[in-house]
């Protein structure tokens, strides 16, 4: 069992996973070094952890699509384990509905996501069926995405401290190690990242700092399922007339249970991904979208079976990270 203590220390990441442990420690009146000590349980057991996400200038230097592909069940298990393998398919997951399997692909320029959904399937096996779809607005992300745990005051006051964006930049070869480095462990300090990449614990802090803060990437805090207290993530697929889809996704990303809401290119021009108590939510969802947006379609409703591999961190059968895939939000650059 998870106590209360570690769900306000895992909701506390959530709202700021890089902070210093005797914020956290300030806002839980706790000590330092037991923050520090709980946290550490948790993720050595796999059941929490901090990595590096997709941030809401993303899309300006980077490219995402959703994939849904649909198999041969005596293939399924060969198929779950290359597709987790596959750094750029970042989520893989088992779902319900036409398709087998939902899997999110990552790739750090057009050409590379082009040659990833091009290529990379005809080795897959078992394979009868893909359909992709490209990411070309974000109006909510996992990252943003909040247990609840902490009471509202005590949850501001873990708020990090708004900043001027940076101007726009393109990331370079160190980025992209200090990525890999935060994927491995996104509570690593400065002079363990700067270590791990060749330069001084300043530059790694320099270098982190800004590209959080111009919003190409975020931390995100993650949790195996026990932790999600029965949760249930299901995604709708919508057609919404284009004179609306704006003020959609936004409305579907204000909502406390909104996990994702990204607008797409493909039979469907929104995704909303909810985690709920109860499946019958979803179908409130579905009437309050009939009221605000008429002619509005569901192409396709899914629900999470299983998770396999959740942005990078490869899950065992009860939702525990037992290792990492880093994802290639980007490559170097010039």
């Amino acid at each position: 069992m998870i106590s209360e203590l570690d769900l306000e220390i895992v909701n506390a990441l959530q709202i700021n996973p890089r902070a210093d442990w005797s914020r956290v420690a300030d806002v839980l009146e706790l000590s330092g070094p037991t923050v520090a000590r709980r946290w550490s349980a948790l993720a050595g057991q796999g059941l929490a952890w901090i990595t590096p996400s997709p941030g809401p200038r993303y899309l300006s230097a980077g490219w995402s699509a959703f994939i849904t592909l649909s198999s041969v069940p005596e293939q399924h298990g060969a198929l779950i384990e290359r597709l987790c393998a596959e750094p750029a398919f970042g989520t893989v997951s088992l779902v319900s509905g036409p398709h087998d399997l939902f899997v999110d692909c990552f790739a750090s320029s057009h050409e590379e996501l082009m040659a990833i959904v091009t290529g990379s399937f005809a080795d897959l096996p078992g394979v009868t069926r893909r359909e992709v779809v490209f990411v070309t607005r974000l109006y909510r992300q996992a990252s943003d995405w909040r247990s609840g745990t902490l009471e509202p005051a005590r949850a501001r006051l873990m708020a990090k401290e708004t900043t001027p964006a940076p101007p726009a930049y393109s990331p370079d070869k160190l980025d992209a190690d200090l990525l890999e480095a935060l994927a491995r462990d996104g509570r690593a300090g400065w002079a363990g990242l700067g270590a791990a990449c060749g330069v001084s614990a300043q530059t790694a802090r320099r270098r982190v700092e800004r590209f959080l803060a111009a919003g190409y990437i975020t931390m995100r805090c993650d949790t195996a399922a026990v932790v999600q207290q029965n949760l249930r993530e299901v995604s709708l697929a919508l057609n919404v007339p284009a004179s609306q889809v704006d003020d959609v996704g936004r409305y579907f990303a204000a909502l406390p249970s909104c996990r994702l809401s990204a607008q797409v290119l493909g039979a469907q021009n929104l995704v909303v991904t909810f985690w709920v108590r109860d499946y019958l939510e979803i179908q409130a969802h579905e009437r309050e979208l009939a009221a605000r947006a008429p002619g509005s379609t569901v192409i396709s409703r899914q629900a999470v079976v299983r998770t396999y591999k959740r942005l990078g961190h490869i899950l065992d059968r009860n939702g525990r990270s037992t290792g990492v895939v880093p994802l290639p939000l980007w490559r170097e650059g010039p």
